[in-house]
């Protein structure tokens, strides 16, 4: 899928994107290249992170990159240290790291699995707004997406752990945009369906339960990663100048039943 944004809308704007080795992060990563921002990439795989990076220098974009992982509140001011330095402000930062879902029965789910999720796809998008919000100050308007998931807004059983994080993301992201507002700081998250990412291939692969899948979505399909990513470069535009505190549902109709 080719770009829908002009190659400047996003010049010179400064832009970190956790989770940046794969799926919704890397595509995002690359669509904000292509609009003009310098990006950051973030994750815990450098060799990930060195594929997504070579993808934007085939574009004839620069950018950098910082192995973070964003459980750990030490290397996530570390990173923001390192963007103070190079940059001195940040306009965009997406946070899209995260851990996958455990299938399984709350009951059954060991507490090990709670704090793997709830640490990175909670605490870790926490403690990069915690972190990335004086950097934001110094920019003259800034933008923060948060990725959640439909699991933020209806129930889906067999995940509850990671529903409650991605809920916890989305609730977050309200207050937090109350907050900022007089910062000229815009909150928003994105709550995605099943996108066809690493992350789903377990889902996926099994004829049967992407049957199952695919027959509780309208549209009839998954969602591809850049379907995802183009509505962040919507919300890190001007295009988008007047929205705040709100979730974007990109489901293919799955919670309009």
């Amino acid at each position: 899928m080719s770009s829908i944004f002009k190659a400047d809308i996003l010049k010179n704007k400064v832009a970190l994107v956790t989770g940046a080795s794969r799926g919704i992060g890397k595509y995002t990563a690359i669509e904000l290249a292509k609009a003009g921002a310098k990006v950051v990439l973030v994750g815990r795989n450098l060799d990930l992170l060195q594929v997504t990076k070579n993808h934007i220098s085939s574009l004839g974009k620069n950018c950098m990159t910082m192995k973070v992982d964003v459980s750990k509140q030490e290397e996530v001011q570390t990173l923001f240290d390192e963007v103070r330095k190079t940059y001195g402000y940040l306009n965009i930062l997406v946070n899209s790291a995260g851990v996958s879902p455990h299938f399984t029965s709350f009951h059954k789910a060991p507490v090990e699995d709670w704090t793997e999720i709830l640490n990175t796809n909670l605490i870790g998008t926490l403690s990069c707004c915690r972190y990335a919000f004086p950097l934001l100050c110094e920019a003259e308007e800034a933008s923060v997406i948060n990725i959640a998931s439909i699991g933020g807004v209806v129930g889906l059983p067999k995940v509850a752990v990671y529903t409650a994080s991605k809920g916890g993301i989305v609730t977050f992201t309200k207050t937090l945009a109350i907050e900022w507002a007089p910062h000229n700081i815009r909150v928003n998250s994105i709550c995605p369906g099943f996108v066809e990412t690493d992350m789903t291939k377990g889902l996926t692969s099994k004829e049967s339960l992407r049957n199952y899948l695919t027959s509780k979505i309208p549209l009839g399909r998954l969602a591809k990663p850049e379907e995802i990513s183009n509505i962040a470069i919507f919300l890190a535009s001007p295009a988008a100048s007047y929205i705040t505190g709100t979730c974007i549902v990109a489901d293919g109709g799955w919670t309009a039943e």
